[in-house]
């Protein structure tokens, strides 16, 4: 028999065996006591049923049903001399074209920012686009709608929507009158109080607001704090900035640290579309309560988890996910160190995605199992996974768009832009690599996240430039004398700060 041929069958002998051996791993891996004794992690955590799948790759799996996960290792194969660094993607998604058994039992609380800033146009969109999410909600469906300024008012207290009762709930928007600063955590206070006055159902709070927070809390570590106890209280918040002058610092923090979105809304006659996308995603949520329980295997060490608020206990790392409404995909990025000091098949971790199924009725569960292979050589190794790169690439180029934010608003306009085209030459190289070695059934999905990638940076060279920040020229007043404002200062410098801190959270999601 020729040498290649006993090579390749060798290897292939190998990696069955790896295979064979991973998959009498329990759920989760091994957990090593103070004794030595390798134990299943199923005698520290309850085991739980998954739905049947059938994992053919040690580096990747794919299970669910309502929901599902894709797990992903970034290096099927690392060397013995690399320094044992890979990721672990999940991306979960929602099943398309399937609805709840019943509707999801909805709880909504619209916190609507009447400081004096939001006088005019802006107070009576915001207005017509609470009625407007209000008119989206089903019957049976649980509202109620606080407004703040330096302190809150309950315009609609927890109210059971039903024919009468909605008109009774538009009539009380309808009186929202204006006030005066602008006290944010008061607001969002007030309406996580409400929602706890009815558990048991599909929890979001929806806030506007203009302004920065000048009274109670006003610093993001604090609005941080408050958006992950909302998270821990089953609630996720929707933050909506509208014009140029909110804080998108504050107003993000809260949104990523709540599992809630984010948006920019530079015109106010926008509002009404935003509110009632919401209303409308809540009505068709298919799974609450999400979290994902990532088991690290022995001697793998957590060095990062991206973009995402989570607990660890032990050798365990739990991401919480909130709600999922039919196609929503969310993603959870991990950076690893897995021991690489012998050649073979490495444990590196057990996945379990647990949630409320509401198209069941039943409590869900999925996931698998990830390792990769340890090879002797650098030349036998992986590159990183396409589908991945794609992913770590978008955490990148989040931190790039608020690093050049920063820049801006210090005024260094030349050196923000310079960054910007920095990071766009180094994805567009990446972008090449990835493209070219995805799998078939991935391409578009890894061809689709590089040019969304590349499209916001380009958007943010564009806006950034200087001239942009020019005042129109004014009759009777010489062009040379006429100084311009700094760009930052500007409603176009300001506007092009909101909208990339509203796209680095997309792509972090």
């Amino acid at each position: 028999m020729k040498p290649t041929r006993v090579a390749l069958l060798a290897s292939l002998g190998m990696f069955l065996t790896s295979v064979s051996v991973y998959s009498l791993t329990p759920p989760g891996g091994f957990v090593r006591h103070a004794g030595g004794e390798a134990v299943s992690t199923a005698d520290v955590v309850p085991e739980v049923a998954h739905e049947a799948s059938v994992q053919t790759e040690l580096s990747r799996f794919t299970d669910g049903k309502t929901l599902t996960i894709e797990g992903r290792v970034g290096h099927p194969r690392l060397s013995r001399d690399s320094n044992g660094e890979t990721f672990v993607m999940l991306e979960v998604k929602a099943a398309e074209g399937v609805a709840a058994r019943t509707s999801a039992p909805v709880n909504l609380s619209l916190v609507i920012d009447r400081s004096g800033s939001m006088k005019g146009t802006r107070i009576r969109n915001a207005i017509s686009a609470a009625q407007a999410a209000v008119d989206r909600l089903s019957d049976g469906d649980v509202v109620s709608v606080v407004t703040f300024d330096t302190q809150t008012q309950v315009v609609v207290p927890v109210t059971t929507v039903g024919p009468g009762a909605r008109e009774r709930v538009n009539a009380a928007i309808r009186g929202i009158g204006l006030g005066g600063d602008t006290c944010i955590s008061c607001g969002l206070e007030e309406g996580m109080r409400l929602l706890a006055e009815t558990p048991g159902k599909v929890n979001r709070i929806i806030l506007l607001s203009d302004g920065d927070a000048n009274h109670g809390v006003r610093d993001v570590p604090g609005f941080r704090g408050i958006a992950q106890r909302a998270q821990g209280r089953g609630v996720s918040v929707t933050t909506i900035g509208v014009d140029v002058d909110y804080n998108e610092k504050i107003m993000a923090a809260i949104a990523q640290d709540s599992n809630g979105r984010h948006y920019f809304v530079a015109d106010d006659s926008g509002l009404s579309r935003v509110f009632e996308e919401e209303a409308q995603s809540l009505t068709r949520t298919v799974a609450s309560n999400a979290e994902i329980a990532v088991e690290l295997a022995p001697g793998v060490e957590l060095d990062r988890v991206f973009d995402r608020s989570f607990r660890r206990a032990g050798n365990q790392i739990l991401v919480p996910l909130g709600t999922f409404a039919g196609s929503d995909v969310k993603t959870v990025l991990l950076r690893v160190k897995v021991p690489h000091d012998r050649e073979g098949a490495e444990a590196v971790a057990g996945v379990d995605l647990a949630y409320r199924d509401l198209v069941s009725g039943n409590d869900g569960h999925c996931g698998g199992k990830l390792g990769l292979q340890v090879v002797p050589r650098a030349s036998e190794a992986s590159d990183l996974d396409p589908v991945v790169s794609g992913r770590v690439q978008r955490s990148e180029t989040a931190a790039v768009l608020k690093d050049a934010n920063g820049l801006f608003e210090r005024g260094q306009v030349d050196e923000a832009r310079r960054r910007l085209a920095t990071r766009e030459e180094s994805l567009r190289a990446a972008g090449v690599t990835a493209k070219k070695d995805a799998p078939p059934a991935r391409a578009g999905d890894v061809d689709r996240d590089f040019k969304g990638q590349l499209s916001a940076l380009d958007d943010a060279e564009r806006n950034f430039q200087p001239q942009f920040a020019q005042p129109p020229p004014q009759p009777g007043v010489p062009a040379a004398a006429a100084a311009p404002a700094p760009p930052q200062a500007t409603r176009a410098g300001k506007s092009a700060v909101k909208a990339n801190q509203a796209r680095a959270l997309d792509l972090a999601f």
